[in-house]
C-alpha cells in the first residue's frame, strides 16, 4: 500500500512511497535510464537521483500524465535492519533488504494552471454558484491529476522493469 504524504501534496509536491521489496542495484539503475530517457537526471547517491526538464526534455505521448510531471527525485528505501538469532558470542546481522521506493514529483505547473483557469472562469464568464463549489471542483481536478500521474508512473515502472530477455 502506498504511503501519501499528505502536507506535502497540499503544496503541489506528489511525495509518496511505493512497496517495492526486490529492489537492487541493476533495477534502480533501470528505473534511472527510465527516467533518463525523458528527463535530465542528476544522480544524488547509489540509492537516490533528482529528475528535472532539461534542454533535451524528450516530450511525453499526447495523453501521457506522467507529463505534467516537472521535476522531482526517486530514492530507495531501506528496512529496518534485523539482527539474526545469536550463535553463542556470535552474532549474525545481514544488511537491510530494500522495502519502499520513495518518489517526490512536483506537479504545481499544472495546478496553477487549473487553478488560474478556475479562478478566470469564476470571475469573467460564469460568477455563479457558490465559491465552495468552485474550490471543490479545483480539489477534484488535483486528486484526479494525483491519480492519473501515479497510475502513468506505475506503467511505466513496469515496462522498464520487465526483463528484456530472459537468457
Amino acid at each position: 500500500m502506498r504511503t501519501l504524504d499528505w502536507k506535502r501534496t497540499l503544496t503541489g509536491i506528489l511525495a509518496y512511497e511505493q512497496p517495492f521489496a526486490a529492489l537492487d542495484g541493476e533495477r534502480f539503475e533501470r528505473i534511472e535510464r527510465g527516467f533518463a530517457a525523458h528527463y535530465l537526471v542528476d544522480r544524488l547517491s547509489p540509492d537516490a537521483f533528482r529528475f528535472a526538464r532539461g534542454e533535451g526534455y524528450t516530450r511525453l505521448p499526447r495523453w501521457d500524465a506522467f507529463g505534467y510531471v516537472d521535476r522531482g527525485a526517486v530514492a530507495r528505501v531501506r528496512a529496518d535492519e534485523v539482527a539474526l538469532s545469536a550463535m553463542g558470542d556470535n552474532v549474525a546481522v545481514l544488511p537491510a533488504g530494500w522495502k519502499a521506493i520513495r518518489f517526490t514529483l512536483d506537479i504545481r505547473v499544472i495546478l496553477i494552471f487549473w487553478a488560474a483557469l478556475i479562478g478566470g472562469l469564476r470571475v469573467f464568464v460564469v460568477d455563479q454558484g457558490h465559491p465552495v463549489y468552485w474550490i471543490g471542483g479545483f480539489v477534484l481536478i488535483w486528486v484526479i491529476h494525483a491519480r492519473l500521474v501515479m497510475r502513468s508512473l506505475d506503467g511505466k515502472l513496469r515496462t522498464w522493469m520487465a526483463r528484456a530477455s530472459w537468457n
